[in-house]
């Protein structure tokens, strides 16, 4: 009974029905601060984080119905003349991961860019970002090139990156 009783919790825990996702709507600059900055803090300084939000050509946030507030985030560029994105930062509060907030939120902005004839999607990541290489992966990223020193000018330990594609 117990074993039963705790698969139901967990099967709970990640439905993530109550999520809406928004697409460059007049978002509140605190919403996105408040998912993405916890999360990017130590790689940019305040002032160059708020010109990413301010400057960038398509946000996407997912909004929790019953909480009431922003749970996750993407910022994505226009990137060359072949329809590209470049996905610049996508996070989702630790307190609301794994709960399928990033999947739901990636799939919506992978539909978005096939309806709007994009050819692909792009994005750099940590090498021991394990989590995010996983939900990358999970939604049809695959790892395009190893960049050895990509992440030098952070605080990481270790510079490398990769960066992934997903062609559409």
């Amino acid at each position: 009974m117990n074993k039963l009783l705790s698969r139901n919790l967990i099967r709970n825990r990640t439905i993530s029905s109550n999520i809406q996702i928004y697409h460059n709507r007049q978002f509140p600059l605190k919403d996105i601060v408040d998912v993405l900055y916890p999360l990017f803090h130590a790689d940019y300084p305040y002032d160059d984080f708020i010109h990413m939000i301010t400057t960038v050509s398509h946000i996407f946030c997912a909004y929790d119905q019953i909480q009431r507030r922003c749970v996750g985030c993407a910022l994505l560029n226009n990137s060359g003349t072949n329809r590209g994105l470049y996905l610049m930062l996508f996070g989702v509060r630790q307190s609301n991961q794994q709960r399928g907030v990033g999947t739901q939120l990636l799939k919506t902005i992978i539909q978005w860019a096939r309806r709007t004839q994009h050819t692909y999607i792009y994005l750099h990541v940590h090498v021991e970002n394990f989590k995010a290489i996983g939900l990358y992966e999970k939604v049809g990223f695959r790892r395009d090139e190893y960049i050895p020193d990509y992440y030098v000018q952070t605080s990481k330990e270790n510079p490398g990156g990769f960066r992934m594609v997903l062609f559409l």
